[in-house]
């Protein structure tokens, strides 16, 4: 589960991971090439640095320790998955998932800034178990990140419910799926939440937490939204400030 950082390649400006290709790419000479590689000949996960068993970026020794604490929240949703999902989610979820194993997080657990999302989508993360990845709404958001200067796979990302509801109608959340998404964040301590909707944001309200809410991509993405606009940019603007300056 975990992705080390010296297992990296930076190929103009972008890092990319050797493993998620089956053959390597041409030409990266910036972001919007890399988001645009054609997944049917480079591999689902060639635009992003994770995949089903490479989730957590690690780059020193605090990062393996949450790293493997997060790992180990996993497995558990793994052995006891309707202790945290619904099983109408769950059922659900094993039928259109492209992948082995459930959908969880991904991202870097140092970064200090979490987005918590509401669930898999099932076009995204529910087929690739990355969050916010390959569907519109999850390119639209890596497409913002990108241009404010900040790689979306840098910043931890999850989701409050874990498996994809039937046909991505989401009917809140369970107590077991609020619980693990509580544990998550008591690992990963981190400086800034962002809520990604308004599930989201009620979530880490009952754990507790303030957190800035930002309008789910989809919301845009239901307005005919397909790239990033001024109106987003200054939105999401909010996890550049979270996340600061690039220093890779």
């Amino acid at each position: 589960m975990l992705l080390r950082f010296e297992k990296l390649k930076k190929v103009g400006g972008i890092y990319i991971n050797p493993r998620n290709y089956r053959t390597s790419p041409l030409a990266i000479r910036g972001w919007k090439n890399f988001l645009s590689l054609d997944e049917r000949v480079y591999g689902t996960y060639a635009r992003t640095i994770y995949n089903p068993g490479e989730r957590f970026l690690v780059k020193g020794p605090k990062d393996e320790a949450k790293a493997r604490t997060l790992e180990g929240l996993y497995r558990g949703l793994l052995q006891e998955p309707l202790r945290f999902c619904r099983e109408e989610y769950y059922r659900y979820q094993l039928q259109v998932r492209e992948f082995k194993g459930l959908p969880f997080a991904n991202g870097w657990p140092g970064s200090g800034v979490v987005l918590v999302g509401e669930a898999p989508g099932r076009r995204g993360c529910g087929k690739t178990g990355i969050c916010f990845y390959r569907d519109a709404s999850g390119m639209l958001l890596r497409k913002v990140l990108f241009s404010l200067g900040v790689n979306p796979d840098f910043i931890y990302m999850t989701n409050v419910v874990k498996c994809n509801p039937p046909e991505n109608r989401l009917k809140g959340f369970s107590e077991g799926a609020l619980r693990l998404l509580g544990d998550e964040l008591q690992v990963l301590r981190p400086e800034d939440i962002l809520a990604i909707g308004r599930t989201a944001e009620k979530a880490l309200s009952e754990l507790g937490y303030d957190a800035v809410y930002l309008h789910h991509p989809a919301w845009y993405v239901r307005r005919g939204l397909r790239e990033p606009n001024e109106e987003m940019l200054e939105e999401y603007s909010a996890i550049k400030g979270a996340f600061g300056e690039w220093r890779f």
